[in-house]
């Protein structure tokens, strides 16, 4: 059976609310498709809820698509990206706040603007590609970091 980029979506945010739950944080997935937020969490003993905006990928290439709110930061916001795995086996998670990813984003977005089309004519603001790769190191320092986000940034 084929999955759809829903389908992926969704088990990217269940796969999160699993890993925040056997870690000891309280956390509710939001309204498909809602907002920016698609997980509150909350540490029980401190009480500090965080908003975390989930991005899976089953073809993992390096990259996550983005939307145009990813180049914004804001300072309570997290990213987990996700990258699925066959169903018997446990995704990869990478943890990053907003800020990074803002700056990354806004990075890749720049020189995706850069480069000529095809056809030589320049690419225009309103032509919206928005990715998050971060380097293969700063991706691997951000494995399964969950502590990061209830620590104040």
């Amino acid at each position: 059976m084929q999955t759809n980029n829903h389908s992926i979506g969704n088990a990217g945010e269940f796969y999160v609310l699993a890993q925040l739950a056997q870690r000891g944080y309280v956390a509710g997935k939001t309204d498909d498709g809602q907002t920016l937020i698609d997980v509150i969490a909350t540490d029980p003993e401190t009480l500090l809820s965080i908003n975390i905006q989930v991005k899976s990928t089953a073809q993992f290439g390096g990259y996550w698509m983005t939307g145009n709110k990813a180049r914004k930061s804001f300072e309570n916001l997290w990213y987990v990206f996700v990258s699925l795995k066959s169903p018997e086996e446990i995704p990869e998670f990478f943890i990053f706040h907003s800020s990074e990813v803002a700056e990354c984003v806004e990075e890749q977005h720049q020189h995706w603007l850069s480069k000529p089309m095809k056809d030589g004519s320049p690419r225009k603001s309103s032509d919206i590609v928005n990715r998050f790769q971060p380097t293969p190191k700063r991706l691997e320092t951000a494995r399964n970091r969950w502590d990061l986000m209830f620590n104040k940034f």
